[in-house]
């Protein structure tokens, strides 16, 4: 039997408390929300990088709560999407709790490079906020995502953009809205983490509402960030769509093939192992862990879809405890 993975039914009806109790347990979720910004500060020392652990840890446990606020007090979701742009507005603006990724001026730097997408680094200096800095990289993503660009454009604006819609693509689930529109996530948009523009590709490709250009943008996401492909080919999987998801992988390989007759090993080092030194060894499993930005898509997977998973891992609980009572 397919896994349903879509949205679930409404959450049962609850007495409403007196409602200046209700606003002020509103405000202080509000308030907790904004938490999550100095918790992700504190990745950037050695010492605190674990810290984008409690990050998601808090989302997902303030998220079902201001999803039930949100219904009582229609102003909350509006607030918190309000709060956390304007966070990400006055980091773009000033440069304030910026810097945290290169990601803002290597991304579009690659848009010349044709079929030497893999195989030629770029080279270039660049001032953030009045501080220089010298990169040297090489291309590590899809295709495409190199090409979403606006010639001119901070590439900040393009990702902070690319936020915004995907909350207010999900403004009609108050949990997944709530959950994307944590400032800590916001403020990593507004740090250009190339990584919006893929989950925006995908809230308009799996989440609710799916209209007609869904499948569209399933095969935009497909050309942008390796983990867009592992979440189509996930869900597809998951819910047993066995050709959608060998089309998924075929698209995949299609939008790489190019590239792979020029150099199948440098595609090999950059994409499949993530390297972007001019080596071929894979990161450690604990960068792969701790990286902040990583843990913006199982975030989204939770967000969207947590209403199937949460029934799926009851069901396993029930089948573990029949299987061995206690």
């Amino acid at each position: 039997m397919p896994v349903a993975i879509g949205p679930g039914p409404e959450p049962a009806a609850r007495t409403s408390p007196p409602a200046s109790d209700s606003s002020l347990s509103a405000v202080l979720l509000l308030l907790a929300s904004f938490a999550t910004v100095p918790l992700l500060l504190a990745t950037v020392f050695r010492l605190g990088v674990a810290a984008i652990l409690p990050t998601v840890l808090l989302t997902v446990c303030l998220a079902p709560r201001l999803e039930r606020a949100s219904r009582s007090h229609r102003w909350v979701l509006p607030a918190l999407v309000g709060g956390a742009l304007a966070i990400a507005l006055a980091s773009v603006l000033t440069g304030a709790l910026n810097g945290l990724s290169d990601e803002a001026y290597a991304t579009p730097a690659f848009a010349h490079a044709g079929l030497a997408l893999y195989t030629q680094p770029v080279s270039f200096d660049y001032s953030n906020y009045g501080v220089a800095h010298h990169e040297f990289t090489y291309y590590v993503y899809l295709p495409l995502l190199t090409y979403l660009t606006v010639p001119g454009l901070d590439y900040r604006w393009i990702c902070v953009a690319a936020w915004l819609g995907s909350v207010l693509w999900l403004r009609r689930e108050p949990y997944a809205a709530s959950a994307l529109a944590m400032p800590w996530i916001a403020l990593l948009a507004a740090n250009g983490q190339n990584d919006f523009v893929p989950l925006f590709a995908l809230s308009l490709a799996l989440a609710p509402p799916r209209g007609r250009g869904s499948a569209w943008a399933e095969a935009v996401a497909l050309a942008l960030k390796q983990f867009a492909n592992v979440v189509v080919v996930g869900y597809h999987l998951l819910r047993r769509e066995w050709w959608r998801a060998l089309l998924a992988v075929a698209l995949s390989v299609l939008f790489l093939a190019p590239f792979l007759f020029v150099n199948a090993g440098a595609v090999y080092c950059r994409v499949l192992m993530g390297n972007p030194s001019g080596g071929c060894s894979p990161a450690s499993a604990g960068f792969l862990l701790l990286k902040r930005n990583y843990w913006l898509y199982p975030t989204w997977v939770w967000a969207v879809f947590h209403r199937p998973i949460g029934a799926r891992l009851l069901e396993w609980g029930r089948r573990v405890r029949a299987a061995w009572p206690v």
